[in-house]
């Protein structure tokens, strides 16, 4: 729902007529969504909001689900430097610097031996981004960047980490990182902002929150949890109990629910509507 997103900190616009102008067509392509016999939402909020601004009555909320793996994460971490990690496409209103430099404030105070993974890659609005950032933490020692990660290596991914970071500056809504990170039984580090605060509500999950606009109080989050093991394994753990809850099979069947209830609607609008003799 495009008028819930800051456009500016999301990396769209600073124009304010391009904002109002985004936000205008948002409107009328939400009205237009509107007219389908029932729009499934990922989150309550979005239910409040349709209902509130547009009079709409056809919503219903289905959570975004998380894909079961097989068996049940291992919470130990391999060998060597706690790994710090993020994931995404960066650039707008993901931005990395100050999970770099949070890392280096926790490496400076606590003498922990972390490692720093960007996995992803730009943004196609911010092409070069990541080029930039390297260049000018090229002295930072133990940073990574992946580039593209193939799907059979995401599992590795999340698994050998000992933190998942959101370093975003805004929310666009419902966060799959976070689904996956609950998945592999990991602990997250968040910004107390948008969406993201009211997913955690909603569903479970547990997380470390920090100021966006504080590097400070994100290296503190960090800390909190690299300092701590018993912490983290405990925060993984409610983390991945909360993904458990909305398995792929479970959305699946609310969708399937769903369906079946339009459909009887729809036969019993047809009957009543059907010309008597």
């Amino acid at each position: 729902i495009l008028e819930e997103v800051d456009l500016e900190s999301a990396g769209f616009t600073g124009n304010k007529i391009l904002q109002r102008t985004y936000n205008l067509i948002g409107k009328l392509l939400t009205r237009l969504i509107l007219k389908t016999d029932l729009l499934a939402v990922t989150m309550h909020k979005y239910v409040r909001v349709l209902k509130e601004n547009y009079g709409a009555s056809n919503i219903k909320m289905i959570p975004h689900g998380t894909f079961e793996l097989s068996g049940k994460p291992d919470y130990s971490l391999p060998e060597g430097p706690k790994k710090i990690m993020t994931f995404g496409k960066f650039g707008t209103y993901k931005k990395v610097e100050a999970m770099i430099e949070a890392v280096e404030l926790v490496r400076s105070r606590t003498g922990i031996d972390l490692e720093i993974e960007i996995a992803g890659t730009d943004n196609p609005n911010v092409p070069g981004y990541l080029d930039s950032v390297k260049a000018k933490y090229a002295h930072v020692p133990n940073l990574n960047f992946t580039g593209y990660v193939e799907e059979e290596d995401v599992p590795e991914l999340f698994s050998s980490s000992a933190v998942v970071v959101f370093p975003y500056t805004s929310t666009t809504g419902s966060s799959g990182v976070l689904h996956q990170a609950g998945s592999y039984g990991k602990a997250v580090v968040m910004p107390d902002l948008g969406d993201l605060s009211l997913l955690v509500k909603d569903e479970g999950y547990i997380g470390e929150f920090f100021d966006p606009k504080s590097v400070d109080s994100m290296s503190e989050a960090i800390q909190r949890i690299v300092q701590d093991d018993a912490y983290r394994i405990e925060m993984g753990k409610a983390n991945y109990k909360a993904a458990m809850a909305y398995p792929m099979e479970l959305v699946t069947d609310m969708y399937l629910e769903a369906f079946k209830a339009l459909k009887i609607k729809n036969k019993i609008h047809s009957i009543e509507l059907r010309p008597t003799d």
